[in-house]
């Protein structure tokens, strides 16, 4: 019959019986992960973790194919206390010339470029001179241009002294991969950067630059959190057992995870992602909480027995496996089990994350059960390890835990049921949130160009209608232009005038049908990557675009998304019309895989429960574990509620991996809870000997785990510290639920039973 830990531990003991041959096999294991290290690639694009064949990721796929692809136009924000002047207008002419003709740009375009038809002729013309007279000339040519065209503005703002020039590169016409769109737009900042005059203040915003700026943080990330970790885990251990050598120990399991981890990534050739990053850290942090616990148990042992020869610190060692693995073995089952739910999202970006994970935590409990115990083996041999008289060991957690969990367990266990029974209602009020800027580095390049771009111009992310093209033909047919006039009616109710373009806002200006011709004319002979612009491939479709802010909330992009549906449905034509764009893809999708991802979690904790009642054989042990486990995660839950009412992907993640080490802690209090019972302890005793003994571990694993996982702080990317204090928050909460919530249950369960026989 199995124990708690499956029999988990048995590997453990295996490797220590043969500790050649399994040092050998880790070295090997070692050797082969560090020649993939080099292999590792890493993948800044934000929309990878949406799945491919949704009918919003069609939608969006298409309009790139039929339109061009958006996404790659880079806004060049220019700012310039000169730029109200004579002198700063022509250099920023001569800016975007220099743009236009470097290698891989398509087109530049800035308010110069904007159209001056003649009314009357439809004769296209300049706005601007060749040469501005002076500055006050400049300034009123810029005034005018704003009033007769209100799409200006988000070209040009006087009062901000910023101007933007919008860059089409050349693998923005098909798509393009990341790596070109990447080298393109390197070409193109140093081309401007060498362009640009001194005091010309320049920032680059986009979906190209985000990614890069994430790859970066990702780079920085690996070894910033690799190495403060390791660092950090080091300290712990070395305060906690005043031993260097100790020290070195507990760094084996952590150092052998991190090799191993990313050596997966290189092996299998998998991109590190926004996603993925954290996983080395967790796995980390992970392998050193549950190595300085079996440290800890073998350093015990070994300090209380007054025969100290290597046989007996050997057998020390072996049962300080047998003590603690069964737990740890439970632990990170329980630990895979929540990445594990991941994997009933319609992403297969979240799919590959969840086996990730549990590849990780698979990893973190090897390298404890088999690469500390070989490291133990080699200090004994050599003399190395030292014990010490361990600290007096306080049982005061323990013992306020039982006096309150025993003085009024039904009251305890009701109160809990009332509680969570509101919170469960909290949960179902919160709303998903996603905003592009949140995966940035708030000091980086890209963060500072998003935040102009969007305080100064309103933004520079597209809401694209694709109108479909009238049968009766021709682009400047009346049937056509009265479509297009119909749907920036509609739009005008939402939206600024200056927010709003299609090829109405350049016909509205004309008065006489030849005109109105003769620039159609113009439009229909321009070059491809510049028709694409207004008309699709084939001719069939229109475009009319919006302007929205790219840090704008999923939940406001789809309440307008839905008031655009609605008011466009009342148009003859308007169920024909599709909407898309990068905004909504990610509010239509996002929404629904932060709804996927908050199933997974209550999975999880679903998962949790019933693998503990499996292992311990009782069905009323998983019942008393459900309360104290649901808790922490509802009241995180409630807090982000008062806080806005929004939860984004990133934090529900963090709910669903704290959870899975959270849960820990009542792995343990069952674990000697049980332990106690077969010994003939009756439940009473054996649930207050268990808390005396627990009490302390758990407060002090909380705390090595709490302060490990601080190494997240460090991270550049925000959404991996905000990961980190979930994570913290939720296991400080987790650890007075299981030391209260879990015993009162027990002895409820306890009274219930007695009474039912």
């Amino acid at each position: 019959m199995w124990g708690l830990g499956f029999g988990l531990e048995r590997i453990g003991v295996a490797a220590l019986a043969r500790p050649v041959l399994s040092s050998i096999l880790i070295v090997i294991s070692l050797l082969i992960s560090m020649s993939f290290l080099g292999g590792i690639r890493f993948d800044g694009n934000v929309i990878s973790v949406l799945p491919k064949d949704s009918a919003a990721f069609q939608n969006y796929a298409n309009q790139k194919k039929n339109f061009r692809n958006f996404s790659r136009d880079i806004a060049v924000i220019v700012r310039s206390p000169r730029l109200n002047t004579a002198s700063g207008l022509e250099d920023l002419r001569f800016l975007q010339l220099e743009t236009a003709i470097t290698e891989g740009v398509s087109s530049a375009l800035s308010m110069f470029s904007i159209p001056n038809p003649d009314p009357e002729t439809g004769a296209l013309n300049q706005f601007f001179p060749d040469i501005f007279a002076d500055d006050a000339q400049a300034k009123a040519l810029v005034a005018r241009l704003i009033k007769d065209h209100p799409q200006a503005r988000s070209l040009i703002s006087p009062a901000d002294q910023a101007a933007i020039i919008f860059v089409t590169l050349d693998v923005g016409l098909q798509g393009g991969g990341d790596r070109e769109a990447y080298a393109a737009f390197k070409t193109l900042k140093d081309a401007v950067n060498h362009a640009a005059p001194e005091d010309f203040e320049v920032h680059y915003a986009g979906l190209t630059p985000i990614g890069l700026t994430i790859i970066d943080a990702l780079i920085s990330d690996q070894v910033r959190l690799t190495v403060i970790g390791l660092i950090l885990g080091a300290a712990i251990a070395l305060v906690v057992f005043r031993s260097v050598i100790a020290a070195v120990i507990c760094g084996i399991p952590p150092t052998l995870t991190a090799v191993w981890a990313l050596g997966v990534f290189g092996m299998a050739g998998i991109p590190v992602t926004y996603l993925t990053t954290v996983l080395p850290t967790l796995a980390l942090i992970l392998a050193y909480a549950d190595g300085i616990v079996l440290y800890y148990r073998w350093h015990r042992s070994n300090a209380e027995s007054e025969d100290r020869t290597p046989e007996v610190v050997r057998g020390n060692l072996i049962d300080a496996i047998w003590r603690v693995g069964p737990a740890s073995s439970l632990t990170s089952i329980t630990t895979a089990i929540a990445f594990f739910s991941f994997s009933i999202a319609s992403s297969d970006a979240l799919v590959e994350f969840a086996w990730l994970g549990v590849a990780a935590v698979g990893l973190a409990f090897l390298s404890v059960i088999v690469g500390l115990p070989i490291a133990g083996h080699w200090a004994i041999k050599s003399g190395l390890i030292k014990f010490r008289k361990p600290r007096r060991e306080h049982r005061t957690l323990g013992s306020w835990a039982t006096l309150i969990s025993s003085k009024f367990p039904v009251w305890i266990s009701l109160t809990a049921l009332v509680v969570i029974g509101g919170l469960i209602f909290v949960h179902f009020l919160i709303r998903p949130e996603y905003r592009v800027t949140d995966y940035l580095p708030i000091e980086s390049e890209s963060y500072q160009a998003e935040s102009v771009v969007n305080d100064v111009f309103g933004g520079r992310s597209f809401v694209f209608m694709s109108v479909p093209v009238a049968n009766s033909g021709r682009l400047s047919s009346l049937e056509n232009r009265e479509r297009l006039k119909d749907v920036e009616a509609v739009l005008s109710q939402g939206f600024a005038e200056s927010q709003i373009f299609s090829l109405h806002s350049i016909w509205k200006g004309l008065a006489s049908e030849a005109a109105i011709n003769k620039v159609a004319r113009e439009l229909e002979a321009a070059p491809p990557q510049t028709r694409r612009g207004y008309l699709s491939q084939d001719g069939s479709e229109m475009l009319v675009s919006v302007r929205i802010p790219s840090d704008q909330s999923i939940t406001e992009t789809l309440t307008e998304i839905k008031e655009i549906r609605a008011l466009l449905g009342v148009l003859e034509f308007g169920d024909d019309i599709k909407i898309t764009g990068f905004p909504v893809l990610m509010a239509e999708e996002f929404t629904k895989l932060i709804g996927q991802l908050r199933n997974s979690l209550m999975l999880a904790i679903a998962c949790g429960v019933l693998m503990i009642g499996i292992a311990t054989r009782s069905p009323l042990i998983a019942l008393a574990v459900l309360t104290p486990n649901l808790f922490p995660i509802l009241f995180i839950e409630f807090l982000l509620y008062l806080r806005g009412g929004l939860i984004n992907m990133s934090e529900v993640i963090a709910l669903t991996l704290a959870f899975g080490i959270a849960i820990d802690n009542a792995v343990h209090v069952v674990n000697v809870f049980q332990a106690e019972q077969r010994t003939g302890k009756d439940m009473p005793t054996a649930l207050r000997d268990a808390l005396y003994e627990v009490g302390p571990a758990l407060g002090a694993s909380t705390i090595i785990i709490c302060v490990s996982s601080m190494v997240t702080l460090t991270s550049a990317l925000p959404f991996i510290p905000v990961l980190g204090q979930l994570i913290i928050a939720i296991l400080i909460v987790a650890l007075f639920a299981n030391l209260i919530i879990l015993p009162a249950n027990l002895l409820t369960l306890r009274l219930w039973t007695r009474r039912q026989d």
